[in-house]
C-alpha cells in the first residue's frame, strides 16, 4: 500500500541542538557579532553551546547558551583532550556543528564525526579557503559565507557545489545618528584598530598623518589596539614629533563608545579577511577609508567607503586631506554606509538565516512517521 508522510509529523520543527567551535583569533576579529548571533539564536530557541581553548567565550554565554572550555589541542595530548571534549559533549549530541574559522575546523569536523552531525565551516577569509583542502574527510560539509565574494570564491576556484554555500552576512546594530563630524567644535578625530603586528599598514598611516600635520591640518589619531610592535610603533611615532596627535590605547571588547567619538576610521592593511570593525564603524556613522579588501563586499567604492588603491603614505594622507576639506562629502559616505548596514548586515536578519539554515540541515536528517 502507498504510503504518504503524515502532515501533522512533517509540519513540526525539526529537533536541533547547535554547537559553535570559536577559536581566540576569531573572538578577536568579531566577537561583538558573535554576541549578537547568540542573542538571537536564544531568540530563535534553539540551544546553543559555545566550544574553544578561549575563557573569553563566557561572554557569548546569556540565558540558556552554555560554554564548554577546553585545553588547547596540542601534541602530543591533542587526542585525549579531543576525547574529552567529546565526553562533555555526549550528554546532548549536537545535531549542528558549526566551525567559525580555520583554526576550529579539524576540532569542529572531529565533533560532526562523532557524533554525525551536520558540518558547517565559517569562512571570512582568503585563509580560511585555503584551509579547506587540508580538512579530513567528513562527508558532506556545508559553507557559511560572510560575503558574496567569498561565496564566489568557494565556488569558482576551490569547487564547492553551489548548494551547500550559503551566503549569511554578519549583523551589527545601526547607530541612531551618525558620528561623522557631529560635533564641529572636536578636533577631527581618526580611529585606527588594526593589531600592532605585519603588515599593518601602521607605519603607512603614522606617515600619513606627519604629511597631514605637515600641510597645517589639526586633527587627532587613536590607535586602539595591541601586538607585539607596539613598542616600535611608540618609537616611530616619537621620532616622527607625533606624541601629541597620535594616541596608543588598549584594545577594547566593544568598540561603540570609542566610535560615537570619532569621525574617519581608517584601515590602512591590506587584509584578505573579513572583520567586524570595519562594519561597526559604517554602522556608528564614521566615513571609512580603506585600501581594496577581496574579502568584503561592504567597501563600495564612493558609497559606503573610500577606497584608495596605491599603498602609499601619501596617497593615504591625500584621502583622508580630501574629507577633512569637504566634510559634507565626509558625512554622505558616512550616511551610505549606515544605510548599506542597514539594508545588508541587520542583527535579526542574522539570527533569523542562521537558526532557518540549521533547521534546514536538521529537517534533512528526520524520518517521519507514514500513514497509509
Amino acid at each position: 500500500m502507498l504510503t504518504v508522510p503524515d502532515p501533522t509529523e512533517s509540519s513540526r520543527s525539526p529537533n536541533v541542538s547547535a554547537v559553535i567551535c570559536v577559536d581566540g583569533e576569531a573572538l578577536d576579529r568579531f566577537g561583538v557579532v558573535l554576541r549578537h548571533l547568540s542573542v538571537g539564536l536564544v531568540d530563535q530557541a534553539i540551544p546553543l553551546r559555545f566550544v574553544s581553548s578561549d575563557p573569553r567565550i563566557r561572554a557569548l554565554c546569556l540565558g540558556p547558551v552554555q560554554a564548554v572550555i577546553h585545553p588547547p589541542f596540542r601534541w602530543p595530548r591533542s587526542g585525549r583532550r579531543i576525547e574529552h571534549l567529546l565526553d562533555a559533549l555526549s550528554p546532548q549530541p549536537p545535531t549542528v556543528v558549526h566551525a567559525m574559522s580555520c583554526a576550529s575546523y579539524r576540532a569542529a569536523a572531529s565533533i560532526a564525526g562523532e557524533f554525525d552531525a551536520e558540518l558547517v565551516l565559517q569562512v571570512t577569509s582568503l585563509v580560511d579557503c585555503d584551509q579547506l583542502a587540508r580538512l579530513p574527510g567528513h562527508g558532506p560539509v556545508h559553507y557559511d559565507a560572510y560575503s558574496q565574494p567569498l561565496a564566489a570564491l568557494l565556488e569558482n576556484q576551490i569547487r564547492v557545489p553551489a548548494e551547500l554555500i550559503e551566503v549569511i552576512r554578519p549583523g551589527v546594530p545601526v547607530a541612531a545618528r551618525k558620528a561623522c563630524f557631529a560635533n564641529p567644535q572636536r578636533v577631527a578625530t581618526l580611529l585606527c584598530t588594526s593589531r600592532f603586528v605585519r603588515p599593518s599598514g601602521l607605519d603607512r598611516l603614522i606617515g600619513a598623518m606627519e604629511v597631514l600635520m605637515g600641510r597645517g591640518h589639526e586633527l587627532q589619531l587613536f590607535l586602539i589596539a595591541d601586538g607585539p610592535l607596539e613598542p616600535a610603533l611608540r618609537r616611530l611615532v616619537r621620532l616622527r614629533g607625533l606624541s601629541g596627535c597620535i594616541t596608543f590605547a588598549q584594545g577594547l571588547p566593544d568598540l561603540t563608545a570609542a566610535l560615537s567619538g570619532a569621525d574617519l576610521f581608517v584601515r590602512p592593511s591590506q587584509d584578505t579577511e573579513f572583520s567586524a570593525d570595519t562594519l561597526q564603524a559604517m554602522a556608528a556613522g564614521l566615513a571609512v577609508i580603506a585600501l581594496p579588501n577581496a574579502a568584503c563586499d561592504h567597501f563600495v567604492p564612493g558609497e559606503t567607503a573610500m577606497v584608495f588603491s596605491q599603498a602609499t603614505a601619501e596617497a593615504l594622507a591625500d584621502v583622508i586631506e580630501a574629507l577633512l576639506r569637504d566634510r559634507g562629502e565626509a558625512e554622505r559616505i558616512a550616511a551610505g554606509g549606515m544605510e548599506h548596514v542597514r539594508r545588508h548586515h541587520g542583527v535579526s536578519a542574522m539570527a533569523e538565516r542562521t537558526a532557518a539554515a540549521y533547521r534546514k540541515l536538521a529537517l534533512a536528517r528526520t524520518t517521519f512517521a507514514m500513514r497509509g
